[in-house]
């Protein structure tokens, strides 16, 4: 499994535990690398407010 129990992230933001989540953000991870058009959100915009 690829999962996390306990998500490594930076201290302004909230750790994301829901396994589906998690899968559906890696998903859209992998097609971003690849080139290819995202499902949702890749994630990135989870970053967005804090550096606006």
């Amino acid at each position: 499994s690829f999962y996390y129990k306990s998500p490594m992230v930076a201290k302004e933001l909230y750790p994301e535990h829901d396994l589906f989540i998690q899968h559906t953000k890696l998903k859209n991870t992998l097609r971003y690398l690849m080139g290819e058009d995202l499902i949702t959100h890749l994630g990135l915009e989870y970053y967005d407010d804090l550096f606006a």
